[in-house]
């Protein structure tokens, strides 16, 4: 039997009652034996913990996000976010997928196993993200890769339904998926920023539990009337929907997230901000906190997590004041936490796969044949800096030499082209509202089918970024008219495995390069990433064309009439 450590002093944080108490509590073989109110009595053998009155919080729990897009293995990112209280998350490892497919998945089942962190796993279940043909996917994952994924230990859900629109279809593929899931007892996770009425409820009626994307009251009150679980997201957590919330007297179904989260962001906290951002709205801290452990525990199932609670596994936090939620000490299984217990990533031949394209020149980036200045109306994405949400605008634009001249005004040109094909292939496209005034920016991290994303002002510097992550086989890179800054993501062009501090600080470069270049959005990665995303609100570029992603069609760049 394992030693006992007693914890004396503490203000515990009853997330069942919602209170704090004073008292004492004691661990034995990395569970909570006794959890005791009033003053610790010295009658039991065992180690002393004085905690002088800090308050002790169950280890948080993240019931939505996607590892990858922090661009860590899951041992940098179980480095980064267990110093911040988080114990457990459910890992939706849809990048990794959209590029291999269940061997993707795998990949990152196995790396998360052996962490200090507990890693859930939800099998992506839109790969590639629509059936209706919207961009050249890279992978797929099938109705029968989900019953033999479903088989491992981790796995507890089926990954977000971004598919709506194919549900709502009928889609032959997506309802197979779907059926798959249910009988494997899986939990199946929503994606429906849109859908109300008669359209959510068919969607529910598949089997959706849950919603993470943007809300408002009107949307939460429905959701939660036809028993959704919403998740709120850092930028859902809103006056207005707080005001709302805090009207309800049932908040059993109200959950924080992280979704998205870059490793830069991660320096300064992970869920414990959604949290503590809530609180600063006027949540009450006992309750919020209750949405990010316990209502969650509840949600995915896990037993033995959530509360302080003899038998439970004593995974928790001591915080001096509730209303920032800045961990002093955390422990996990008992133990306090360190970095050497973090597990070595096991790399694989087939996720080092480089990237297929030549190096690009300026010619390549030429959006018409015709080399004479003319003038044409254009489709042109416009961009909403304060959310990500675009649009749709039609104006007339000169092109000279086949490239628009847009020095002066408000346009950037945005390229997607194909990772898997050695001639460039793809589509290149105008977007309005991002900002930038000079340079460019190329990933091959780009939502979801990771194709190459080109953002850039003038094609000289598109091209050296876009090389860049070429010349690399994956990552991204910002550039100017004087030099290139890249971030190398060797593990399918999507993650790597360098000490997190090292990647958040490279993030950061980046990003600051990008406001300097003049991008407003307050997370410029977060942007540019999503700007190929075929399935999220309302317009996006890829490797076909325009999509309108609420009506699933490709739209020409140039319409058969110009100006």
């Amino acid at each position: 039997m394992s030693k006992r450590k007693i914890f004396k002093n503490a203000r515990i944080v009853d997330t069942i009652n919602e209170s704090v108490y004073n008292g004492w509590f004691s661990v034995v073989n990395r569970l909570f034996e006794y959890v005791e109110e009033g003053n610790y009595s010295k009658n039991l053998v065992g180690d002393v913990v004085d905690l002088s009155g800090g308050y002790v919080v169950p280890g948080l729990i993240d019931a939505h996000m996607h590892i990858e897009s922090s661009l860590l293995t899951p041992r940098r990112f179980a480095e980064a976010v267990i110093p911040w209280g988080t114990c457990a998350v459910l890992q939706d490892p849809h990048e990794m997928a959209n590029v291999f497919g269940a061997n993707g998945v795998m990949f990152m089942i196995e790396n998360s196993r052996p962490q200090p962190l507990r890693i859930y796993t939800a099998i992506p279940s839109c790969v590639p993200p629509t059936r209706k043909h919207l961009e050249t996917c890279n992978a797929k994952i099938s109705a029968a890769d989900i019953v033999e994924l479903s088989k491992q230990e981790s796995v507890v859900a089926l990954g977000e339904v971004m598919d709506y629109n194919g549900v709502l279809d009928g889609d032959k593929e997506i309802i197979r998926i779907l059926a798959a899931a249910r009988s494997a007892g899986l939990s199946i996770e929503g994606h429906s920023p849109t859908l109300k009425g008669r359209k959510l409820s068919k969607y529910i009626a598949f089997g959706i539990r849950s919603d993470h994307t943007l809300t408002n009251p009107e949307k939460i009150l429905e959701q939660l009337r036809k028993g959704i679980y919403v998740m709120l997201q850092a930028k859902s957590v809103t006056e207005e929907n707080l005001t709302f919330i805090m009207k309800l007297k049932d908040k059993s179904r109200i959950l924080f997230v992280t979704d998205d989260i870059p490793a830069a962001d991660l320096l300064e906290g992970h869920l414990n901000q959604v949290v503590q951002l809530a609180i600063s709205k006027g949540w009450n801290p006992i309750d919020a906190i209750a949405s990010a452990t316990k209502r969650p525990a509840d949600y995915l199932g896990i037993k033995d997590l959530g509360s302080i609670s003899p038998g439970k596994v004593a995974s928790f936090f001591i915080t001096e004041d509730l209303g920032r939620l800045r961990p002093s000490r955390v422990f996990i299984n008992g133990k306090p936490f360190s970095s050497r217990t973090l597990a070595k990533t096991r790399r694989k031949k087939e996720f080092t796969t480089l990237l297929r394209i030549r190096k690009l020149t300026k010619l390549d980036l030429r959006m018409l044949k015709n080399r004479q200045t003319v003038r044409l109306k254009a489709n042109i994405i416009t961009v909403n800096k304060e959310n990500s949400l675009t649009d749709l605008v039609q104006e007339g634009v000169e092109f000279k030499d086949g490239h628009p001249t847009v020095k002066h005004k408000d346009l950037v040109q945005i390229a997607v082209f194909r990772r898997d094909k050695v001639e460039p292939t793809g589509s290149i496209g105008l977007v309005k509202g991002l900002g930038l005034q000079e340079g460019a920016f190329a990933t091959s991290f780009a939502h979801d089918s990771h194709n190459l994303l080109i953002v850039g002002k003038e094609p000289e510097p598109m091209v050296s970024s876009a090389n860049a992550v070429i010349q690399a086989g994956g990552g991204m890179a910002v550039s100017d008219d004087c030099s290139t800054f890249f971030q190398k993501l060797p593990i399918g062009g999507l993650i790597t495995d360098e000490p997190f501090k090292n990647v958040a600080t490279k993030q950061r470069t980046i990003e600051d390069r990008l406001k300097l270049m003049g991008v407003k959005h307050q997370h410029p990665l977060i942007l540019l990433s999503v700007l190929a995303l075929s399935v999220s609100p309302r317009y996006k570029m890829s490797d076909l064309g325009i999509v309108d992603t609420e009506n699933s069609r490709i739209m020409p760049v140039i319409p058969a009439r110009g100006v």
